[in-house]
């Protein structure tokens, strides 16, 4: 008996170490492809991470100095340089704006990647928390915005405008252009009301006498004289230089530099093709503008298309968020050089 309890104690031992093999080897084939699943997922995680962006959103606004960005779009630009490039998946797409602050909302939302915008709700985003980065300048220009009265109106200087209604769009950069020009006449915005008008309700407001004046950018400007409803008392001429730049969300820009390299390059493209082709394209666009190609051909001749942006944009940004801290419209000191990239302008294909 005690053979065989010691036989049976053998036998059982002997299938206790088989099952503690088996489970050990099955808990260590379980560890190793564990582990080669967390690999796995951390290998196309940072495969995802590297990969270039599926899509470039693109927002454009209907004012005359963004007319390059329409360019792009409509001659498929953008799309068949990212081709050229290898990008060729990477499906883009362009919303139209009517101004800045719906803009900022889009891009606040994530749906917007690269855009052309005003410098005051480029700044006031940045001041509100949103990552953005300053890539170029789409346009400038002293006489891209003005403040228009009524053709018959008796404000004939910019002290007349002491306790008059004001229409804009309020958190634009003309707001930023009326507030140099009542201070450089010693006045300031307090000494004016400020009515807040979409660029499609300004001439309307204007000939019903809503308002009694506009501060507003082009091609309203060129629109109210030509149906003579409207005559310009000041433009930005020695007191405002109404930078627009070009912003793009910081991720996008920091995931995708090749791809923001190519918009920024096709850009410049289309501002080439406007400058040897102003009759051609200004025929095409006039009615969409809304003016005659004459107009806005004149209209045109105001702005400048840099896309580079220089030091000198710099300082006159950083003068946006003296203005805005001024204005109580932002309460954060902002050095607007940690904002600006410079590199992407230093490297654009001519």
């Amino acid at each position: 008996m005690k053979g065989v309890d010691t036989m049976k104690n053998r036998v059982w031992k002997k299938g206790l170490v088989k099952m503690i093999t088996l489970i050990t080897s099955t808990l260590l084939i379980g560890a190793v492809m564990t582990g080669c699943g967390k690999a796995a997922t951390a290998s196309n995680e940072g495969q995802e991470t590297s990969q270039a962006a599926t899509s470039l959103n693109v927002a454009i606004q209907p004012a005359v100095g963004f007319l390059p960005a329409y360019i792009l779009k409509d001659e498929n630009l953008l799309q068949n340089a990212l081709k050229e490039a290898n990008y060729g998946d990477v499906t883009v797409n362009f919303t139209e704006f009517e101004s800045g602050p719906p803009e900022n909302e889009a891009f606040a939302s994530g749906l917007q990647d690269i855009g052309v915008i005003g410098n005051v709700p480029a700044v006031s985003a940045i001041a509100s928390g949103q990552e953005r980065k300053l890539i170029g300048i789409s346009y400038n220009g002293e006489q891209t915005l003005s403040v228009l009265v009524g053709k018959d109106s008796e404000i004939t200087k910019v002290e007349d405008l002491v306790g008059k209604k004001i229409g804009l769009v309020v958190g634009s950069f003309a707001q930023n252009f009326l507030y140099n020009v009542l201070k450089a006449n010693n006045l300031s915005i307090n000494d004016v009301e400020l009515i807040n008008l979409s660029t499609g309700e300004q001439i309307q407001a204007l000939t019903s006498n809503q308002v009694d004046a506009l501060a507003t950018w082009e091609p309203t400007i060129t629109k109210a004289q030509a149906q003579d409803v409207g005559k310009i008392l000041v433009d930005g001429t020695g007191v405002f230089l109404g930078e627009n730049p070009i912003i793009a969300r910081t991720q996008y820009v920091e995931a995708n530099p090749e791809i923001t390299q190519i918009f920024l390059d096709t850009y410049k493209k289309a501002v080439d093709e406007l400058a040897a082709n102003t009759e051609q394209y200004a025929e095409k666009y006039a009615d969409q503008f809304g003016i005659d190609k004459d107009l806005l051909i004149t209209a045109l001749s105001h702005a400048r298309e840099p896309v580079v942006i220089t030091k000198e944009d710099a300082k006159d940004l950083q003068e946006t968020v003296e203005f805005l801290k001024a204005s109580d419209i932002i309460t954060k000191d902002l050095n607007i050089e940690d904002y600006i990239d410079y590199s992407f302008s230093e490297n654009i294909k001519e």
